[in-house]
Formats: structure tokens, sequence, C-alpha cells
């Protein structure tokens, strides 16, 4: 553990809403997928319901992505924010190079987030394909077997009389960032060939070839025909090529949270094999609160105990339901991890004894539920499940699962995600996932035999469970993926988002200033590595309020040794009073000062992603000479009088703040193990660190245990000291370290 401790005149810190640039505010999101209308008749895609469920939605500013959703249901009533400058970015449909009916949706929306004040906003998912079409009245131009074809690098759709009159397609083209990068590429990859083909009257075939360059997303070219005038022969007919190029008129179709029905540790889209009779707990979350919640029975449960449609929350209905074997609980208030608002949820437990009593059927037994808010917003799920293999339905010879349906927060990190499916057909000679990111054409191809990966046999329908991560992704970046096998690949296309990384504000410790404290001696300046004066808004915090007392400044800036910009921070132990104080920083708050000790609180919120360690650059120079004070000589581990001084620096994540305590009588220092750390890492110096004058580099890795797979971590601890043991005024008044620019690393 390293602090700054004192003597009666001086005390220093010990180990133990998102974070925006000031306090917080909340947020209201209205979602709206535009699809194509005329000006006068509103068109609500056929599909909306899995637009809604496949909506991305994350929200970033400076520091990386701080909230994301997956499915428009999902999306809370309110999100608390820290005040600043955000975007909201959101995309939903399928990404497909070239198709007559898949559609890409993508919007984006700049918002500042205000103290104490509610910031609505409004996010319209447009078309981002391009669209192109023919005008039917090429159908007239006297060319029989006529076909119009429209090319791009990425795919191809051809168009003849039996499509032209109804069809448009959509082609995906690059973002227009990409230009930048690549302005060759970019146009090569947003122009458009178009080329007719037919056999004219004289039966003479005709072909003429257009392009079209620089199409741009959410514009409809609709090719028209038309005789050229002056030129028609007998036979045949000179034919003119026209493009028109039409913005999209657009409509909305306002899209609004609704109760999120689910399966947990189950898909409750796809039938749940019950062979084996086993438990399904299926849950209801609301954020607007429960108004009605019911279970209707499909025919196949006629005759059982148990049909029709029942009330979950009548007292009676429950009773009986408890009774067969189905336990409901409702009116559980709980808060949302990903927003920390309350929601409301109810949970129906279908126990494994209840199912062995149905009888044994070739056909599917259903569940629908449905769930309204107060708000009257309905949503409704079905559950199907079978307990003979003759209804097993015909299943894809792989399948993959949805992670993001995973309870373990390190399923998606970063740079890396756990993927896992189910080979049903284990006469495959490779199988695996394709995946990409969301927008781009083409797919990469990982096979199960060429990854980390691991097979396993489970009972679920049939076949073999399997898993596989992907490496070297893009961290907040949304991917899709589907399962393939040989020459198979899975018309089911899946989303996930990988976190954000968090950049340390002033991590280069650029940015110093004073705020005013009160001591045992009156108001004194105290040194904050922070741009304004106000440690409670600070990331960074120190012992110099505990110091401040006898006039010391234990941690400053410093240009002694830099590894980029002006300043680093110098951390310094001294003598004062006759007992040592250690020079320290850490990420957190120093409190108040309680008698002659402190009282901090270590760690400030973040964007909850998992780093793999922390890299900093360091120049430690301990001191000798050490004094250990009498009585404290059973917490010193290895450290003796008259020694050499150690220096340290951890790591940490957690749930929340630690609260740090020096007192004797009321002592709490940090706890590696305590429960509300996830993940923890440290170095300890012995000895000189780094050359003579010169700053070295240094990682730190972060050990996950077992409760980050169950509880994402909130507050982001970093902890540095030149004398280890200062917590128990021990070490060197001589020891020195300097640090700067901090980084948390993802691999």
């Amino acid at each position: 553990m390293a602090v700054v401790m004192a003597s009666a005149m001086l005390t220093g810190c010990a180990l133990d809403a998102p974070f925006g640039d000031g306090g917080e505010g909340s947020l209201s999101i209205t979602t709206e997928i535009n699809g194509e209308t005329s000006n006068s008749t509103r068109a609500v895609p056929d599909n909306m319901q899995e637009l809604r469920d496949q909506c991305v939605i994350f929200i970033e500013n400076k520091r990386g992505v701080m909230r994301k959703f997956k499915g428009v249901d999902n999306l809370p009533a309110s999100i608390s924010l820290g005040s600043g400058d955000y975007v909201c970015n959101a995309w939903t449909g399928d990404s497909v190079s070239a198709s007559f009916s898949s559609k890409f949706y993508r919007g984006q929306q700049n918002f500042t987030i205000n103290q104490d004040q509610n910031t609505s906003l409004l996010v319209k998912c447009n078309i981002a394909n391009v669209v192109v079409s023919v005008d039917p009245s090429a159908l007239e131009i006297g060319l029989s077997d006529l076909k119009i074809t429209f090319t791009t690098t990425k795919g191809e759709l051809a168009f003849d009389k039996e499509n032209i009159p109804v069809a448009k397609g959509y082609f995906m083209t690059p973002s227009p960032e990409v230009k930048e990068k690549d302005a060759e590429a970019y146009e090569r990859n947003t122009t458009v060939n178009v080329k007719v083909e037919g056999t004219q009257q004289d039966g003479s075939a005709y072909t003429k070839a257009y392009e079209i360059k620089n199409v741009q997303r959410a514009h409809e070219y609709r090719v028209s025909l038309s005789k050229e005038p002056g030129q028609i022969t007998d036979g045949g007919a000179l034919i003119q090529l026209v493009i028109k190029d039409i913005p999209i008129i657009e409509d909305t179709v306002d899209v609004f949270a609704a109760p999120n029905i689910r399966g947990i540790g189950f898909d409750i889209e796809e039938p749940v094999n019950q062979i084996v009779s086993k438990e399904m707990r299926i849950g209801v979350r609301a954020f607007f609160g429960i108004k009605t919640a019911t279970m209707t029975l499909g025919q196949s449960f006629n005759n059982t105990g148990l049909e029709g449609k029942l009330d979950l929350l009548d007292a009676d209905v429950r009773n009986t339901l408890t009774a067969k074997g189905i336990n409901v609980v409702t009116g559980t208030k709980a808060q949302d991890a990903e927003t920390g608002e309350t929601v409301e949820e109810l949970y129906v437990t279908i126990s494994g004894n209840y199912i062995a009593t149905l009888p044994n059927r070739e056909d599917l037994f259903d569940i629908t539920f449905d769930a309204t808010d107060a708000h009257d917003q309905l949503n409704s799920r079905t559950l199907t499940f079978y307990n003979n293999q003759a209804a097993a339905p015909d299943a894809d010879p792989v399948m993959m699962d949805d992670p993001t349906a995973s309870s373990d927060p390190m399923t998606i990190l970063a740079t890396k995600v756990t993927l896992t499916g189910m080979l049903n057909e284990p006469t495959l000679a490779d199988y695996g996932v394709e995946y990409r990111e969301a927008g781009a054409s083409d797919w990469t191809r990982v096979s199960v035999k060429a990854t980390n990966s691991r097979r396993k046999a489970i009972a679920k329908a049939k076949g073999t469970a399997f898993s596989l991560t992907l490496t070297g992704l893009k961290p907040a970046t949304t991917y899709e993926y589907r399962a393939y096998g040989d020459d198979f690949a899975g018309k089911s296309v899946r989303t996930f988002t990988t976190e954000g990384k968090f950049e340390i504000p002033n991590s280069s410790f650029e940015e110093w200033n004073t705020y005013s404290a009160k001591t045992m001696l009156g108001t004194k300046d105290v040194v904050i590595p922070w741009g304004v004066g106000d440690k409670s808004v600070s990331f960074f915090g120190s012992g110099n309020e505990g110091s401040a007392t006898a006039n010391i400044t234990l941690t400053n800036k410093s240009t002694n040794m830099v590894h980029s910009g002006t300043y680093s921070a110098k951390l310094e132990s001294k003598s004062a009073l006759g007992m040592l104080a250690a020079g320290n920083l850490f990420i957190g708050e120093y409190v108040r000062t309680d008698m002659t000790d402190g009282v901090l609180s270590l760690g400030r919120p973040y964007n909850g992603s998992h780093p793999t360690k922390l890299r900093v650059w360091v120049n430690y120079r301990p001191g000798g000479d050490v004094s250990v004070k009498q009585g404290n000589e059973g917490y010193i581990d290895d450290m003796v009088s008259g020694g050499t001084d150690q220096g340290q620096i951890y790591v940490a994540l957690s749930v929340g703040p630690v609260d740090i305590r020096t007192k004797e009588s009321d002592r709490k220092l940090f706890n590696p193990d305590d429960d509300q750390i996830l993940a923890y890492g440290q170095i300890t110096w012995k000895e000189a660190f780094g050359p003579d004058g010169q700053l070295k580099m240094i990682e730190i890795p972060f050990t996950y245990n077992e409760r980050a797979h169950s509880k994402v971590p909130t507050h982001l601890i970093v902890t540095s000291c030149a004398s280890k043991f200062g917590d128990f005024f021990s070490g060197s008044s001589s020891s020195v370290m300097y640090l700067d620019d901090m980084e948390l690393i993802y691999e």
C-alpha cells in the first residue's frame, strides 16, 4: 500500500453518474427509422420490429463510448450523463453489398448535456444505401429480352421485364470519411456501371454502357430509356440512356422504448430443446413500470391443466401457477447496469418438473408473453420448446449465438470478442464464423480449427457447442457476423459493438492549479493536478491537502524529466515534525482531514471498459536511511530501519469508489481482495528504476478476478507513491518518483 502520512501537523492519503466535464444532466432519446416514401404516403417498413431489435445505439465523447444499447426496446426513458459534448450514433438493418431487399439505416446527432437539465434528442436513422431503379417506361422502348445491370466493385444487380416495374436495388458504398484517406479507392468504390442489353426489332443485339461516378448514399439513381429523336431506323432504334439523381424523400416512423421480454440464459427467439426437462426463466423489464403482463399458452397445452391467457399480475393466477410448478415474481425493482436507471422487473420460472408432466408431442409447445408499460407501449415474445426429437426444427449446419445476450461483461471487449455457436452437421470439413465491420462489403472468415476455440458435447437440440475468440478488432466499432460451414453461409446476421477505449484525463500532467483548503492552522493553497481549482471534479488527487498544514507540497509539476509536453508529476517523500509524509498521486479525491489523519475516496467513474494493462513513464529513486515508526514494524513486510525505501504503483477496476481512512482506530486501507474490486495489478520497486535523468516506460497488467465475469466495472483506480509504507509513517524522506503519460492499453 502506498500512501502519504503525517504527524499532528500532517495528514495524507492511503491506498484503498458517468464521468463528464462537470455535474450531471440527463438525456432522453427518440429514434426515428426513416424509409422511402412519396410526399403524401407514410411508409412503415415491413420488418420494423426486426429493425427495432437490430438497432445499435451508442453515445460517446472525447473519452470514448460512454453508453451502448442493443435494440430500441432497451432504450431507457432517461440516461444520466456528465455535462459536456457528446455524439449519438445509431444504425440498423442489413449491410449487404448488393440486394433487392436488404436496407441499411444509420444516423448521427451531436448534443450537449448541461448540469441539472434534461436534453431531448431526436436521432434519425436514414437509409445509408445507394438506391438504383429503372423507369417502367423502359419496357416500351422496343427492345425484347431487356436486361439492365448495375455493377459496383462489390456486387451486381440485374433488372428485367419481371422486376423493372416494382423493384429497387440497394448497394453499400464507403462512408464519405474514406475519401480523405484514399481518394482513388473511394472514387472506384462509388462508381456504378450500367449496362443495357436487349434484342432490337430486326433481331440484332443491342448493348449500351454508362458510368455513374461519385454516387451518394440516400440517393436514388433511376435509369430512363428513350428513342433519340431523328435517329430511328426501320430495323432498330438508337436509344438514349438518362440517369436521374433523386434524393430520397423520407418520412419518419417514431420508435419508442417498450418493455423488454427475454429468455435468461437462452435465446427466446429459438426453439428450446426440452427432451431432457430443465428450468426456463423469462424476464420482463420496463423503464416505465409494468402495467399489464400476460402469458398465453398455445393449443399444445390443451387438457394439461393450464391453458389459455393468464394474467401474471393477478395474485390468484400466480398461486395457481405456483402449484403447477411455474413461479412468478412481480414488482421487483432493479438498477439497470448500463444506465443506472431504476426499472421494474417480472420473472417467470418454468420448472423442469412442470415440463416433465407435459405429454410427449411431435409438435412445438408455445407460450406468448405480452407486456405493456405505463405509457401503454406493448411488446410481445413467443417462447417455443419441444420434448420430442420429431418436433425438433431443421437446424442450419452451423449456428451462432448472440454475444450481447451473455451475462458475462467480458464477452465483448475493446479488441476481441468470444463467440459461441452450435455445430449441427459433424461431417463439415470446415466451419466457424465470418465477420466484418458494419457497412463493409467483404467478410473475414475465421475457422474454429484455426483459432483459440473449444468444443464440447451439450444436449442442446442436436449437435456440439463450440466457442472461438476474434482478436485484433477495433474499439468502439460495430461488427456483423454469421456462421459458415464449408459452402454454407448463414442467413442470420447478428451484430456486436466493441468497447470504447478510455482516455485518462490530464494523463500527461500538463494541467495544474490550486484550491483553498481549511487546515488546523488556517486556510492554505493546495496544489492539484487539474485545470481548475476544484478537488471534487479533479480526476487526480494527492495528499497535498494533508501536508499543507505544515506548508509542505509533496506532489507538484516538474520540468526535470518529461516524456511528452512540458510537465511531469513529481512525488517527493519528506519529513515533517520528525515524521514521514509520503509523496503520492492517485485517481480520486482527498475528502477531508480527520484530526491528524486523512479520509480519501479512491477511483473516478469511467466508461466500464476492460483494459489489459496500464502504461506509464516513470523514474524512481528510493531514498536510504529508512525510518520505521515504532509499533508499526508488524505492518512492514521486508523493509528495515536504515535500509532502502520502496516505491509502488497499483491499478484497479471497481464497482464504486473505495473509501480510505488512515486513522489507526478506524483504519481502512486498500484491499485488492475486496468485493468491490474486479481487477488489480501492481508494481513495487526496491531499487532505482529508469536511467539517470530519464523516464522509462513500465506496463502494469490487470488481473481480472471471477467477479469481473458478472459485474461491470464503474470506477478506475490508479495510486502511485514514492514510499510504499507511508500509511505507517515508514520510509525515506529523500525518495522521489516522476510520472508522465499514463495510458490504458487494450490488447
